[in-house]
């Protein structure tokens, strides 16, 4: 017995030993993935010693990113819309001095308005889309009884009492904003596959933005795209509804070249539009072009200058150059050039007299300027950004000087720091000196009922801002893109005006040395903002604003001004 335990103690190993060459294939050469068995197997053999397996944490990730609010619509949805519903109440405090007419203004408005638009991308026809735009405004009017009052017979003697807060929702209305066809890739060809044609009311993008009706012919290829476009201009302010309105003529094109896709790239890009517009209320016959060169050598560089013609006359010149140092910092310079000769409002408005009074906001006759500013934003440790900005205006003009194209100096900066992912806190300040500006010396001040303050000859270059400074700070607390965000908002003002009127006692010669006559030179103004920001879902927005405001200085019947704002918005 003894003996057949050593015999097959002895045969055991020895046919162990000889089962794998039983299993060798003699017919061809192994497979060569056998060679990572080795390898596998001691990969298994590491990953069963660990109590939990390594791979398993990251799986959950994709299905994060998938349900992530932040996606904002599938762009390849046959239809897509977007409404917005709000509601707004103006206020102030107003307590007006003795014998003051108590209809000077309302304390309190409130009105509606909405927008929305609807798109749509192959409904119909494959080729064919279409866009639909449009608001709408509910105001309540508050009338007062003033039979005395200018056009009051026109209501039966009443008469609108003026809002707490000057905007544009003055009356209710529907005003429609887009609403035009598209034809693309219709006409079955890889050759005409870039052109396109649209029609309706529309907006065009050239050397000013110009709404109108008609149709627009463009090409969207690599190398060359271009538009052409006719149509009638459609005046989006200063309406008078009781004033019949003749829109005029519009007919332009542009022209772009990118060199970068042709077989040898350059990094030029050349562009040229031209606007032609015809007489109509409240507009003037003109031509406007505009050239455009863009030079971007490298990456993080970019050089683009633009020139604007006026009746072949060039009238306004503009270079940006554009850099960027290590993904985190960047800088921008701006030099901007106008001629007197440019439009003061828009293309629509070319007027040869300097004085006349056009739109509602008259900002006296275009003075040449140059304007320089310098832009510079870095990223410091991943959660502090710094922003600095510098600014010089030069007024050009010899014999007459304004308002609002004097020369000044500004400069200012911005601070926020991300103390958390969700919480960032940040600070601003702003200056600016105007620096020919100079207060009117008047040796006597008559004020009697026959003969007012006499006014100084140069008045709309004496009267205004000699300098202000701002500063504000904000704190935001977000929850991520499109999910629920908070910011709270605080500012301050500090405005210097010039004097326009001072008592000059010889040898004094300006108003620095003067009598003080007790007209105030220096105002403050304070305020401060809360508003809320939340997604429910992908398609629901809601949106909450409270601002408020202290009192103005040179309006001491105001004591204070505020506005809430509630807003809810539906995608589709």
């Amino acid at each position: 017995m003894r003996r057949s335990l050593v015999i097959l103690a002895v045969i055991a190993p020895a046919a162990a030993r000889a089962e794998p060459l039983q299993l060798k294939l003699t017919h061809e050469p192994p497979p060569r993935h056998l060679k990572m068995r080795a390898g596998v197997r001691a990969a298994a053999a590491a990953s069963a010693k660990l109590p939990a397996p390594v791979l398993a944490a990251p799986e959950p990730a994709p299905v994060t990113v998938r349900q992530e609010p932040a996606q904002i619509r599938d762009l390849q949805a046959r239809v897509s819309a977007r409404v917005n519903l709000g509601y707004v109440v103006d206020g102030t405090q107003s307590t007006p001095p003795p014998n003051a007419d108590p209809r000077i203004h309302d304390t309190i408005r409130a009105y509606g308005f909405g927008e929305g638009y609807l798109s749509t991308h192959g409904v119909a026809f494959d080729s064919l889309s279409s866009y639909f735009a449009g608001k709408f405004q509910l105001v309540h009017q508050n009338l007062v009884y003033a039979p005395e009052a200018l056009n009051a017979d026109r209501n039966n003697g009443y008469i609108e009492r003026p809002a707490p807060l000057a905007t544009w929702f003055d009356r209710s209305g529907f005003e429609p904003r887009a609403a035009w066809a598209e034809v693309k890739d219709f006409l079955g060809s890889k050759t005409l596959a870039p052109l396109r044609i649209r029609a309706g009311q529309q907006y065009v993008y050239g050397p000013w933005v110009l709404h109108f009706y008609g149709a627009v012919v463009g090409w969207d290829g690599k190398l060359f795209r271009g538009t052409a476009y006719l149509g009638s201009y459609v005046p989006d302010y200063a309406l008078a509804p009781s004033v019949p309105q003749s829109r005029p003529g519009v007919g332009g094109g542009s022209l772009r070249f990118d060199l970068r896709d042709l077989a040898h790239p350059i990094p030029i890009t050349l562009a040229a539009e031209s606007v032609n517009l015809t007489s109509g209320t409240n507009a003037d016959t003109s031509n406007h072009n505009q050239l455009e060169i863009d030079w971007r050598p490298r990456r993080d560089f970019a050089l683009i200058a633009q020139a604007r013609q006026l009746a072949n006359k060039f009238v306004n010149e503009h270079v940006q150059a554009r850099a960027r140092y290590k993904e985190v910092t960047n800088f921008v310079f701006d030099l901007t050039h106008r001629a007197s000769t440019d439009w003061r409002w828009d293309p629509t408005v070319i007027d040869p007299d300097p004085v006349a009074a056009r739109r509602y906001l008259d900002l006296g006759p275009v003075l040449p300027q140059l304007v320089a500013s310098v832009r510079a934003g870095t990223l410091i440790a991943e959660n502090i950004d710094v922003y600095l900005r510098g600014a010089a205006a030069a007024d050009l003009a010899r014999d007459l000087r304004d308002t609002y194209s004097g020369s000044y100096l500004e400069g200012g900066g911005a601070l926020e720091v991300r103390l958390r992912r969700t919480l960032a806190i940040g600070a601003s300040t702003l200056s600016r000196q105007q620096t020919n500006r100079d207060d009117q010396p008047m040796a006597e001040i008559i004020d009697t009922p026959d003969r007012p303050d006499a006014i100084p000859v140069n008045a709309s270059a004496q009267m205004g801002e000699r300098g202000f400074t701002e500063i504000g700070a904000t704190a935001r607390l977000s929850l991520g893109a499109r999910k629920f965000s908070l910011l709270v908002e605080a500012y301050g003002r500090r405005t210097r005006y010039s004097q326009t009127y001072c008592a000059i006692v010889p040898p004094a010669s300006d108003c620095r040395s003067a009598l003080d006559t007790g007209i105030q030179q220096i105002g403050y103004r304070g305020g401060g903002r809360a508003q809320i920001d939340a997604w429910i879902g992908n398609n629901l927005r809601l949106f909450a604003s409270y601002d408020l405001s202290t009192s103005l200085e040179f309006t001491p019947a105001i004591t204070g001004y505020k506005s809430l704002r509630l807003m809810m918005e539906g995608i589709y």
